[in-house]
């Protein structure tokens, strides 16, 4: 720490440059794009090197360290957790050794990026993270946090942070929209003052914006002020990412900062030395303006405009009967047009099935689209229908319309599953699992969020969808209880099993859910060839297991049409007796060309076993 006294006395008198972007200058030079950048301090230390030095030689004051993700949760997610230290104190020593005595060392400190699964990680927990990070920067000058935007992860790394002893500079990303975006930003700027930062400011916004952020933000503390926007938006052009302002185009918002008061001006994604070297040549050295401020109220918390009084929801109702319910999984052939798979389903319905669910691309294989075939069931044939809808295809933004689009089709249930891995299906080499979201419980929290009239950043929604939200089950061992647990504190209403193929399972299954707030539907799949039972009875598809009697049974019958009877006739009774003892039935359709008739077949055995009861007119769907 050579420099901490002589930045603390610097800071708010004259302009200090910062250095530029770190993570899209490092990618654009070659560093791996599915890799953490911060992984190139030890594996490629002389591009990080020159990069610092080139920051320097263009006229930046304080180099930023190569450090922002360099956490237990993003290098554990990328399989390097233990090289935290290592990648950390790192990235302390090569700024240094590039800036010399020139420049003073900032040691970048970002958010975990857990989004909704920030719920799954106590107070104690981030402060340790944030510890073990901040405890391998003290080699700097001073620590930045940076980006911050949640009020708990920044509490923790603050707190981290301080106890190093080091200088402590707190900046703020982008609160979203929305009539909280500056009650946010209070609450942040109340944590950063409590923690007795040096200096508060805000990054990682575009250039038009940034302005009247750090305006809020300088009117609002007595403290420092520092900014390093974008350079701009970023674009793909001919499948590379290229940002819109040009160090011309940078240099005149830094003009706008240094007039609003910064005292500190870097720069951001996308940036590079030659927009340091444009705003250095500008505003390097230059007295620090008086801040004025500009006018934005937000000095209580706003309050989004309360939603319409909710409509009951009538699936939710179905849910929370007494009655006994059949759902018939109807799978979104791409093999069939949707007017063909309507019609397979009417056959089913007219035996007196409960519900339809749709699944999402099951098997990691591409099929139609589940909302639209979901939708277009309920509608033509009347009865309530789901779709499942899985996070490992789809990015945040693309969940979110999706999630709205099922509610503005009519949709009113949904089944929330993690998916599978397109590594699995037949465009494994082309599609990629999408990380945005990781798991179900995940989207049973956005889904919760948008209950509340709110996307995931805090903007509002119109007409906010109330889905009944159910997921799924495995076997009923103890990890999969307790993942259960988890779903349902997460919003589930309803769950349904993996397949089970004996009487016995299914028991198993019913008691270790015994006292759970939710209804169980046990998943039937009907056998319906000895090879179909011997690939299941394999291990091949994760979660299902077919006893190896199951298998035997079939070994008697040579032809195919006897082993698909056989079949039948197996599932037929095994939905017979769950139906005596269940309150539902999850039956996935058999597969082959009559899979229809089928399913309609076991449908019509097991309600002639247990009649569906009479419903009272107030009692039916609507639809």
């Amino acid at each position: 720490m050579i420099m901490s006294h002589s930045l603390i006395q610097e800071l708010g008198h004259s302009v200090m440059i910062g250095s530029g972007a770190i993570g899209t200058c490092l990618r654009q030079a070659g560093g791996a794009g599915n890799e953490p950048v911060e992984l190139l301090n030890i594996r490629y230390p002389e591009m990080v090197r020159n990069l610092h030095i080139d920051y320097r030689k263009a006229g930046s004051q304080i180099l930023v360290t190569n450090t922002f993700a360099a956490n237990a949760v993003a290098l554990g997610e990328a399989g390097f957790g233990e090289l935290v230290k290592e990648i950390s104190r790192a990235g302390v020593t090569l700024a240094r050794e590039a800036g010399g005595r020139e420049c003073v060392i900032w040691a970048s400190v970002g958010p975990l990026g857990l989004g909704l699964r920030l719920e799954d990680y106590t107070d104690d927990v981030l402060l340790g993270i944030y510890r073990e990070q901040c405890g391998m920067l003290g080699d700097a000058d001073a620590l930045l946090l940076e980006t911050f935007i949640n009020l708990r992860e920044a509490h923790a790394a603050l707190q981290a942070a301080s106890e190093t002893g080091l200088p402590v500079i707190f900046q703020i990303g982008n609160t979203g929209g929305g009539n909280l975006k500056w009650h946010r930003v209070d609450q942040l700027l109340v944590e950063a003052e409590r923690a007795r930062v040096v200096a508060v400011g805000t990054n990682c916004h575009h250039p038009d914006e940034i302005v009247r952020m750090a305006s809020y933000i300088g009117a609002r503390t007595n403290l420092p002020l520092t900014a390093s926007p974008n350079a701009g938006h970023p674009k793909i052009e001919r499948g590379l990412v290229a940002y819109e302002f040009t160090p011309d185009d940078f240099a005149a918002a830094a003009q706008a900062l240094y007039e609003a008061g910064a005292s500190v001006i870097g720069g951001c994604c996308g940036t590079t030395p030659d927009h340091i070297r444009r705003v250095a040549k500008m505003l390097g050295g230059k007295i620090v303006q008086p801040r004025t401020g500009i006018k934005v109220s937000a000095s209580q918390p706003s309050v989004l405009t309360a939603p319409a009084e909710a409509k009951s929801n009538s699936f939710r109702s179905m849910i929370q009967s007494n009655r006994f319910l059949i759902s018939v999984e109807i799978r979104a052939d791409r093999t069939r047009s949707l007017d063909e798979i309507v019609e397979g389903a009417s056959r089913i319905a007219a035996v007196g099935v409960d519900m339809f669910d749709v699944p999402d691309n099951a098997g990691a294989t591409v099929g139609r689209d589940a909302m639209v075939t979901a939708a277009k069931l309920q509608s033509t044939l009347q009865i309530p229908s789901l779709c499942h809808l899985s996070v490992t295809q789809s990015n945040l933004m693309r969940l979110h319309s999706t999630l709205i689009g099922c509610w503005d089709s009519g949709l009113r249930g949904l089944l929330a599953v993690t998916g599978d891995a397109p590594s699995m299906g037949h465009l494994g080499n082309l599609a990629h699992r999408v990380l945005d979201l990781r798991s179900s419980v995940e989207l049973l929290r956005l889904i919760r969020e948008l209950r509340g009239g709110r996307i995931i950043n805090g903007e509002g929604l119109a007409d906010p969808p109330d889905f009944c939200a159910g997921c799924g089950v495995g076997a009923p061992n103890a990890a999969q209880i307790r993942w259960l647990k988890t779903k349902i504190d997460a919003g589930a209403e309803f769950v349904f099993s993996q397949p089970v193929f004996t009487l016995d399972d299914y028991m198993k299954l019913r008691d270790a859910l015994k006292g759970f707030p939710l209804r169980l539907f046990p998943g039937l799949m009907p056998l319906v060839s000895r090879r179909n039972a011997e690939f299941l009875a394999g291990g091949r598809i994760p979660g299902i297991s077919v006893p190896a009697d199951i298998v035997a049974g079939f070994e008697r019958y040579d032809s195919p049409e006897d082993q698909r009877r056989y079949g039948l006739d197996q599932a037929g009774l095994l939905a017979a007796g769950i139906a005596k003892d269940a309150a539902g039935l999850y039956l996935i359709m058999p597969f082959g060309k009559n899979c229809y008739d089928d399913a309609a077949r076991i449908v019509r055995h097991v309600r002639e076993h247990r009649p569906a009861p009479v419903l009272a007119a107030a009692d039916k769907h609507d639809l």
